[in-house]
C-alpha cells in the first residue's frame, strides 16, 4: 500500500528514461495465418494448435474501454467503460476483500471513525493505491471482513483527465454471503444503502456510485483470460514510489498463469521449453512494458521479442507476443498481437 504523493514532472522524466530500451525491427506477419480454425475435441470450441493467430483490440486513444478477451476462442467477452464501476466485492467464498477501480487511479484513506455521519472531510488522511499485482496482502483496502470504519475514496480520474471526485464508504455487515454497503459524497449528499451478493461464478461483483447500482463488470471466471486495460502502477524504486496510470494487460485472478520468456524467437518456442519456465499470478505478469514511449518522438516502440506463456483455466497453454499499439490510421490504443495454442 502506497502513500499517495504528488507526480512532479521531473518525476516522470526520470520514469520514462529509466524505461528506454532499444527499438527491435518488428518481424512481418506471418501470411499462412489461420484466424478461424477451431478444434472442436472434446466439446469446446478452442483454437487449432500450432497455427498463429493475429488479433488487434481496441481500447480508444484515450484508454476509455475495458476489453476481457479470451485465447481458447480468440474471442472478446465483453467490453465496458472504465468509469462504469468504483468498488468491486470479492465474490470468494473464503474472501471478503474489496477493490479500488485501478483503471482510473482511484485511491482510499481510512478513517478511525465507525459513525458515517460524522466524516465530511480527508484533512489529515493517507490515501492508498492499488497495487498492480493483485496480492491480496498489497491491496488498498482488502480484507473488510471486520473493518466498520469510514473510509473516502477518490474516485480518480475520467479518460479527459478531470477529476471525478470523493466519496465515502462504509461496509456496515459481511454476512452469509453479502456486503451490506452504505455510501454517499464526502458533504453527506446522494446517500445510498445497498446489499452487494456474492456470485460464485464470477471472481468479482462491482458498485457504481455514478448510477447507484451493483454492475457486472467481469464475465464469468472461466470464460476469459485477459483484460486490455489502463491500470495503476505503483513504481516502488522511486523515492517516494509514484503511483501511475499505464495501459497494458491484467490477468485473469483465476487459475491463469503467466511466464515469461525473452530469449528464444517466437517461431522457436515450443510447448517443451514452456513446460520448464516459471509461472506466476501476479495480475501483472504481462503488464504494460511490452512497450515503450519516447518523449523525443512521442511515439509508442513493441518489443516484440518479449514472449508470454499463458496458461489458462483449463490447463491450455498458448504463446503470445505484441506487434503494435496503432490502428490502421496510425492512433494510438489498439494493441495488436500474435498467439498460438501450444
Amino acid at each position: 500500500m502506497i502513500l499517495k504523493n504528488i507526480f512532479l514532472l521531473s518525476s516522470i522524466l526520470t520514469l520514462f528514461a529509466s524505461c528506454q530500451k532499444d527499438e527491435l525491427p518488428l518481424l512481418a506477419p506471418n501470411t499462412n495465418q489461420n484466424t478461424n480454425s477451431i478444434d472442436t475435441t472434446g466439446g469446446e470450441n478452442l483454437i487449432v494448435k500450432g497455427e498463429i493467430i493475429s488479433k488487434t483490440v481496441h481500447m480508444g486513444s484515450d484508454y476509455a474501454t475495458q476489453i476481457w478477451f479470451d485465447l481458447g476462442t480468440n474471442s472478446v467477452i465483453k467490453t465496458n467503460l472504465r468509469t462504469d464501476w468504483d468498488l468491486a466485492f470479492d465474490c470468494g467464498l473464503a474472501n471478503n476483500n474489496l477493490y479500488l477501480n485501478s483503471a482510473l487511479n482511484a485511491s482510499v484513506a481510512f478513517t478511525s471513525e465507525t459513525d458515517f455521519n460524522k466524516v465530511n472531510s480527508d484533512a489529515g488522511l493517507t490515501y492508498l493505491f492499488e497495487h498492480q499485482s493483485g496480492r491480496k496482502e498489497l491491496l488498498a483496502i482488502g480484507d473488510i471482513s471486520n473493518n466498520r470504519s469510514v473510509f473516502i475514496i477518490d474516485r480518480g480520474y475520467d479518460p479527459a483527465g478531470n477529476p471525478i471526485g470523493k466519496w465515502k464508504a462504509q461496509i456496515t455487515l459481511v454476512q452469509e454471503g453479502d456486503y451490506f454497503l452504505t455510501c454517499a459524497k464526502l458533504d453527506g449528499s446522494n446517500m445510498q444503502t445497498t446489499i452487494i451478493s456474492k456470485k460464485p461464478q464470477y471472481n468479482r461483483v462491482a458498485y457504481s456510485f455514478s448510477s447507484a447500482k451493483e454492475i457486472q463488470i467481469e464475465p464469468e471466471k472461466t470464460d476469459f483470460d485477459i483484460v486490455f486495460t489502463q491500470y495503476t502502477h505503483v513504481f516502488e524504486n522511486e523515492i517516494p514510489p509514484l503511483p501511475y496510470s499505464v495501459n497494458g494487460v491484467l490477468i485473469n485472478s483465476y487459475k491463469t498463469e503467466v511466464a515469461e520468456e525473452f530469449s528464444k524467437k517466437f517461431n522457436e518456442l515450443s510447448k517443451i521449453h514452456a513446460e520448464t519456465l516459471f509461472y506466476s499470478r501476479d495480475w501483472d505478469v504481462i503488464g504494460y512494458d511490452w512497450k515503450d514511449f519516447s518523449l523525443q518522438t512521442n511515439t509508442f516502440t513493441i518489443f516484440s521479442d518479449k514472449i508470454y506463456l499463458i496458461k489458462d483455466a483449463s490447463g491450455n497453454l498458448f504463446k503470445l507476443r505484441f506487434i503494435d499499439f496503432y490502428d490502421d490510421n496510425g492512433i494510438k490504443g489498439s494493441p495488436a498481437f500474435e498467439f498460438m495454442r501450444l
